[in-house]
This record gives structure tokens, C-alpha cells and sequence, in this order.
């Protein structure tokens, strides 16, 4: 018999919560292995065997077979998990409606995790810094504003209603408000989506997890916030 799933990486990290948070939604059961990119355990032999990019998270199947990459492993595990005969709004069937969330879950990946996320929290992390610098402030910015102008689009982040993509773009908006806060009159549209997300009870409980609260009090004692 085929064992749960398995996912690999740590908590703290906004593309291993959006997973969680796939998996939480359509309520599967799952183990998680905890991998810790800063103590270097994604670079070991037998880690690079799983996911050979050494990135976090990565899924092992119920049938032990790999995938690496969130926004694969989320896809995988809507289109693995979905109900049969259930709605299938989470990750629409409808060529053009799939296609718009591919966008913003390439918009999270390449943007704002890319170019905002990972360049803004690992000097934090190594101790190098304890500030965000200006180039990465302006980055984050834009990030919002691209975000404001797509939920100028569609209710949610690539519909009208709640699909994968949100669970992929909340993660990393979580993470930039952290730093860099934005207000209801610079983006209402924006603002209105992440409480909206926030009210989820699976996506709140996901990012206000203990390994979360840890992480963010470890960051309050010295990052100077922009």
C-alpha cells in the first residue's frame, strides 16, 4: 500500500508553507521532514537525490517518486487530491482560467520571491545586515503594485475566486508586509485581498504557526524594517 505524502523543508520558508497550505486546503494527510537550508541539510547526497536544484520544499510521492519546486508540487498535489466529481475552481480545467494562474504563480516565483523575498531575508538570516537595502525596498514596491494591479483584475489573485496562485502569492506577501508594510490607501485592492486570505483559517493557522512566531521574534530583536 501506498504511504502519505511526504514533504521536505522548514516552516520558516514561504514556498514550504504555500505547499502546506495545498495541502491543508484539500485536506491531506502528509508527513513533514524538516530540512534547514541555513544548517546546509538541502546540499546533502542524499537530499540533492530527491530534489537535484537543492531548494525547499520538495514532495515524495504516496508512490515515492520526487518533485521539486513549489508551484509544481502545489499543481501536482490539486490536480492528485481534488475530489473526484468536486469543483474544480481550486485549479481550474479550463485552458485559459489554468493559464492565468500559471502567470501569477510565475509572477510569485519570478518576482516577488526572486528579486524581493530571498534577496530581502537571507543577509537577515546569515546576520550580514539588519536592514533590507534600498534597491530591494524599490523591488518590493513594485511587487505591491504589480499585485495591486492584478487584483484590479479579478477578485482573487487570478480569479474571481480563491485558486493554487493565492496560496503561492499570500506566502511571499506575508513576508514582504513583515518588512515593508503596506497601508489600505496606498493599495486598497491589495490590502482588502491579504485580509481576506488572513481570514482563511487554514492559511492564517499556516503562517501564525509556532515556527513562524519563533522566526518573526527571532527577527524582531534586530531588523530594522523599511
Amino acid at each position: 500500500m501506498a504511504s502519505k505524502p511526504v514533504l521536505y523543508g522548514s516552516l520558516t520558508s514561504p514556498t514550504v508553507n504555500a505547499v502546506v497550505i495545498a495541502l491543508r486546503a484539500l485536506d491531506v494527510d502528509y508527513e513533514l521532514r524538516d530540512v534547514k537550508p541555513l544548517k546546509g541539510e538541502n546540499l546533502t547526497e542524499e537530499y540533492l537525490n530527491k530534489n537535484p536544484t537543492g531548494t525547499i520544499p520538495a514532495l515524495e510521492t504516496e508512490d515515492h517518486q520526487f518533485i521539486g519546486d513549489s508551484h509544481a508540487i502545489i499543481s501536482y498535489v490539486a490536480d492528485r487530491y481534488a475530489k473526484e466529481g468536486a469543483d474544480d475552481s481550486l485549479y481550474p480545467r479550463d485552458f485559459y482560467k489554468r493559464a492565468k494562474v500559471h502567470q501569477l504563480q510565475h509572477f510569485a516565483n519570478s518576482v516577488m520571491f526572486a528579486t524581493c523575498v530571498k534577496p530581502a531575508f537571507r543577509p537577515l538570516f546569515s546576520r550580514l545586515t539588519n536592514k533590507v537595502p534600498e534597491e530591494t525596498v524599490k523591488a518590493i514596491n513594485e511587487a505591491f503594485d504589480m499585485m495591486q494591479r492584478f487584483l484590479n483584475q479579478n477578485k482573487w489573485a487570478a480569479a474571481d475566486h480563491v485558486t493554487i496562485a493565492d496560496f503561492s502569492c499570500i506566502t511571499c506577501i506575508f513576508a514582504l508586509y513583515y518588512l515593508k508594510p503596506f497601508t489600505a490607501e496606498s493599495h486598497p485592492r491589495l490590502m482588502d485581498w491579504y485580509q481576506r486570505m488572513m481570514d482563511i483559517p487554514y492559511v492564517n493557522e499556516t503562517l501564525y504557526s509556532d515556527t513562524m512566531k519563533g522566526t518573526l521574534q527571532f527577527l524582531d530583536k534586530y531588523v530594522i524594517k523599511a
